[in-house]
């Protein structure tokens, strides 16, 4: 009873009222388990209580309550997200200590976290000792590993990536698309990019305007490559306008280019971003 209050508790983020749950239910003779112990942990991670989460680490280990890899997961995760790499490795090296098989989620957040520190070949390394130990892949550690490359400018490191996704049985998703559409791009690649797009919509993941955010500003920076492209957009609902470039403010631009068609309220707030994105393009736009 308690543990499900706790757990639910900290769901919520009332991790502080979940902790005195916890002292009551001690001081009511009901010993917490592994359960307890991870819903607590977690949610004192999630807040970016770290110490805290620490302390109730150890203090389960102290008393012989043996963390799964839940629990470890959290920590690596929170730990990463911090920017603290070796904490995070710590906890992974407990792990295996304790004969857990660490998973693809723990893998992943150590990845996620080396990016976020730009350690881009330490990320790579994490990525190929998970096949080393036979772990598998999911779609979240590859666009870790795509995300940081096309970050770095390694757009050919991340489109090898990209293509070697399918022969494991692991199929992009939006995210993927929209990370590597994003990078070709930035990188000058844009006809690659126009194909990505087609490939969305043919495996049934339709472009959206956040898709077309990139290509945008690319064609913005070419005032004939919009207009001689803009028939590339319309499966966006979207059109393009003759009268494209008769104002030099790129909010005008946005209003008279694209003329929204039977957008639903998604299309209608991925349009918000579109404009904001516009807004920080080059000035020549």
């Amino acid at each position: 009873m308690y543990t499900t209050v706790i757990d639910n508790m900290c769901k919520d983020t009332f991790v502080n009222d979940a902790f005195d749950l916890y002292y009551e239910m001690v001081a009511s003779g009901i010993s917490p388990n592994v359960v307890t112990y991870t819903a607590l942990i977690d949610g004192f991670c999630v807040v970016g209580k770290l110490e805290e989460a620490l302390g109730l680490f150890k203090k389960m280990i102290s008393e012989n309550i043996n963390p799964n890899v839940y629990t470890f997961n959290g920590l690596v995760d929170a730990f990463c997200k911090e920017g603290k790499i070796e904490e995070a490795k710590n906890v992974l090296n407990t792990m295996m200590e304790k004969d857990l098989k660490s998973d693809v989620v723990a893998y992943s957040s150590l990845m996620n976290g080396y990016c976020l520190v730009n350690e881009v070949f330490k990320a790579q390394s994490i990525f190929k000792t998970m096949a080393e130990r036979e772990l598998s892949y999911d779609v979240r550690s590859y666009n870790i590993m795509i995300n940081e490359f096309c970050k770095m400018k390694m757009v050919d490191e991340a489109i090898k990536l990209f293509e070697e996704m399918p022969l494991k049985q692991i199929f992009p998703d939006v995210v993927t698309y929209h990370t590597l559409i994003d990078g070709l791009c930035k990188s000058g690649r844009l006809s690659y990019a126009m194909e990505l797009v087609d490939e969305m919509d043919d495996r049934g993941e339709p472009p959206n305007i956040i898709t077309y955010c990139p290509i945008v500003d690319v064609l913005c920076k070419n005032h004939d490559g919009v207009l001689s492209s803009g028939k590339s957009l319309p499966s966006c609902g979207l059109s393009f306008s003759n009268k494209a470039f008769s104002s030099s403010s790129k909010l005008s631009l946005f209003l008279n280019v694209i003329e929204p068609k039977e957008l639903g309220t998604k299309a209608i707030e991925s349009a918000s971003l579109l404009v904001l994105a516009l807004a920080f393009t080059p000035a020549e736009c």
